[in-house]
């Protein structure tokens, strides 16, 4: 992509960041060649092939797709307090027309490896965080499907119950034009993918990995107990695991507390995010990205009659989304905190090697001294 093509349309949004107008300034060709060399080193976990690209040395541009409302959360999420420094900065959002990608709009986000010395050297995990990855929007059809139920049975042939197969009794006697069908809803496909990863279980599930100077790894499909992901970090890890065990402990016990205290969260479904955890051998940090699909809830109010002798007042409440308790449609939980809490469980148990849970109780920050540095 030739950013001396892109065309940006600031409006109220951040200003560019500085980088990426001193590149944007210089001419064509130097353009190209910076971008080349840039993408030498460049490294994209997940997400489609080519929709993050290299914007400066220390920024980056996703494309949008959708409603384009990821740069309206990254904006809500960087003014909100109790959020400082758990997510990329975001610099704008900017639209592009060419003869290539004709129109297409980007948001441009800090580059959180940038933050590292050296990228090729420094251990990238992605994590997708919450029990559940879709929007209940993208789910209230209710119409069956035939080729969701032939995705299902291909993953799982023991999934389908005997009336989705058509195949029980009450289903032949009642329903006979059922049985060569073999169709079920889209929710239903995808709270079966949820429960096929640990998503379900664990509230979070890795996405991709790669290790320190190794190959990327996306095939994390039988990860699905805390066993399971306490081998996987053993060796992601390597040598530094207790270093960066420790390290992480902290960090997600702090975003925990920032997230129970946040303003933008207590009112925001967010679904399909994913933590970003990066380690080299002085520094560990671990951030939240991708928010394309974090929503305003917008729940209805209920009214509490208040019995105060002799007064009898009536007070409107509006439930806010806790992200720990069980999704039913029209509630909005997604799930995040309690991905979270399980992370910090798994952390812990490779950090100390500790007590049983019951007895370890819920650690604190001042619970865990931290000699190395992180973000």
């Amino acid at each position: 992509m030739a950013l001396s093509s892109i065309h940006a349309r600031l409006g109220g949004w951040r200003s560019v960041s500085v980088e990426t107008m001193a590149i944007t300034a210089m001419p064509k060709e130097t353009i190209d060649i910076w971008l080349k060399e840039r993408l030498k080193k460049w490294i994209q976990l997940s997400g489609h092939e080519g929709s993050i690209v290299p914007a400066s040395l220390n920024s980056l541009y996703k494309k949008q797709s959708g409603p384009c409302s990821e740069g309206t959360a990254y904006r809500a999420i960087q003014d909100d307090p109790a959020l400082c420094g758990f997510a990329p900065k975001f610099y704008q959002q900017i639209e592009k027309n060419d003869e290539i990608h004709a129109f297409a709009v980007f948001i441009e986000i800090e580059d959180l490896l940038s933050r590292f010395a050296e990228p090729a050297q420094t251990g990238i995990m992605d994590i997708k965080i919450g029990t559940r990855t879709f929007l209940e929007s993208e789910v209230s059809n209710t119409k069956m499907r035939k080729d969701l139920y032939d995705k299902m049975v291909a993953i799982d042939p023991s999934e389908a119950t005997e009336e989705e197969k058509g195949d029980s009794q009450i289903t032949r006697i009642h329903y006979p034009h059922f049985r060569a069908r073999g169709e079920i809803t889209k929710l239903r496909y995808m709270q079966f993918r949820e429960r096929e990863s640990s998503s379900a279980a664990l509230g979070f599930r890795i996405e991709a990995a790669k290790m320190p100077g190794g190959e990327l790894q996306k095939n994390f499909k039988k990860v699905k107990t805390e066993e399971d992901v306490a081998a996987v970090f053993s060796k992601f890890f390597g040598s530094e695991r207790e270093r960066v065990a420790r390290a992480l402990t902290q960090r997600l016990i702090a975003l925990r507390d920032a997230i129970e205290r946040s303003i933008f969260f207590s009112d925001h479904e967010v679904v399909g995010s994913s933590l970003l955890v990066l380690f080299d051998k002085e520094q560990c940090g671990v951030w939240m990205i991708d928010f394309a699909k974090a929503v305003k809830y917008g729940p209805s109010k209920f009214v509490i009659i208040a019995y105060i002798y002799p007064f009898r007042s009536r007070v409107s409440c509006c439930r806010k989304i806790t992200h720990r308790d069980t999704w039913v449609p029209g509630n909005g939980e997604d799930g995040y905190l309690t991905g979270i809490d399980h992370l910090v469980n798994v952390s812990v148990d490779l950090w100390i090697s500790g007590p049983p849970k019951s007895e370890r109780g819920r650690p604190r920050d001042n619970a865990l001294p931290l000699n190395r540095k992180i973000i």
